[in-house]
């Protein structure tokens, strides 16, 4: 889901539309469709149905609030305007020469803000609030499971893709993994590396893996969703930078419960930040939600959708709103995560890693492999 808008083609993108004044270059998958006086030129997926049911809501929206993982560009009256779900998966980074997701500039538009594009390539940047109400509420995991079935359910129940789930031996794979096969979806496991190299792949390889959740990402020509456990750490309470951040608030940190709990799911994960750890101080909720939702790991490759349902803000306070004994478990041990695939899939914790990250990560996931055969 890459694009540069320009005055002029980019001869690094196979896929090149005029929408009036504006030369737009884009990666392969994105379709283009009149609605009313409005050009929409689009690519991705809402989480509640079709993105093509959806499009007049899109053109009309006036601060994101469709949930998702979608760009849809907007021509009205010869000014063009970035449109995207809530919680904007993707870099707008705004040039002199043009604007796109690709490549940084000096100028990076943030998740709180909307783009509108003028003639001479000028930008309107118009700010919302992305992050919504921090006046929590205790949270239960109950409350985490049913956010996660209706979102994963929903999305399931339109989907006319094939669905390829690929398990990393991480937990946030094998928590979608475990959601799916609960909810009966019909889906591929796969077990290869398989990146197709289409001509927007090798004209731009070296760019693309500049984003960390690129340099490891399945890539089909044919059109497919693969599941995507990202950005599970983030919106899940187990990102280095916030886990510490919500601890330092409550009087600990990182580096003091790892003493704690020497054998944790994370001890080797978190023993690379120490140096992270030193240099920070307790973060607010509203900063910890302002961290997670500007960062930005998987959008869409080509004709391969990324479906990243653990990509939510509201998923995220809910588990910052955990009684902390809970928030601790699952910073430290993925203990809120475990709980759900056992709920999910009595006995699948069995192939999780044992440790995150690091040595062989996929060892457990033999016994898996071996009932597929």
């Amino acid at each position: 889901m890459f694009f540069h808008i320009a005055d002029q083609p980019q001869e690094n993108y196979p896929c090149h539309w005029q929408l009036g004044s504006f030369s737009v270059s884009t990666d392969s998958g994105w379709q283009l469709e009149q609605v009313g006086l409005a050009q929409v030129l689009y690519k991705g997926y809402v989480d509640r149905t079709s993105i093509d049911t959806l499009l007049l809501d899109i053109v009309l929206q006036t601060a994101p609030q469709i949930l998702g993982n979608f760009c849809a560009l907007v021509l009205v009256n010869n000014t063009l305007t970035i449109q995207s779900d809530r919680y904007r998966s993707f870099p707008i980074y705004i040039g002199d020469h043009g604007i796109n997701n690709l490549i940084a500039t000096d100028c990076t538009a943030w998740t709180d803000s909307m783009i509108t594009v003028h003639s001479d390539l000028a930008v309107t940047e118009n700010k919302f609030d992305v992050i919504g109400s921090t006046d929590l509420s205790v949270s239960t995991v109950d409350q985490i499971d049913e956010l996660l079935i209706n979102k994963i359910q929903r999305f399931l129940l339109h989907n006319q893709r094939p669905l390829r789930v690929f398990l990393s031996g991480g937990v946030d794979t094998l928590l979608l993994y475990s959601y799916v096969h609960r909810l009966g979806a019909e889906y591929e496991l796969v077990w290869n590396l398989h990146t197709d190299l289409d001509e927007f792949y090798l004209a731009n390889s070296s760019d693309i893996k500049k984003y960390w959740g690129y340099r490891q990402i399945h890539h089909w020509q044919t059109p497919c969703v693969l599941a995507s456990g990202t950005p599970g750490d983030e919106f899940m309470l187990r990102s280095p930078t916030t886990a510490n951040q919500y601890l330092l608030a409550h009087g600990t940190s990182i580096s003091q419960q790892l003493q704690h709990h020497p054998d944790c799911l994370h001890r080797e994960y978190f023993s690379q930040y120490t140096d992270l750890f030193l240099n920070q101080r307790a973060g607010t909720t509203a900063e910890l939600c302002n961290t997670v939702v500007n960062d930005w790991q998987h959008w869409h490759l080509g004709h391969t959708l990324t479906w990243t349902p653990f990509r939510d803000l509201e998923l995220f306070k809910l588990f910052l709103a955990l009684p902390y004994d809970q928030a601790l478990g699952q910073i430290m041990n993925s203990a809120v995560s475990r709980e759900l695939i056992e709920r999910n899939v009595p006995g699948l914790t069995r192939v999780l890693s044992d440790q995150k990250n690091s040595g062989n990560a996929m060892k457990n996931l033999r016994d898996l492999l071996k009932s597929q055969c």
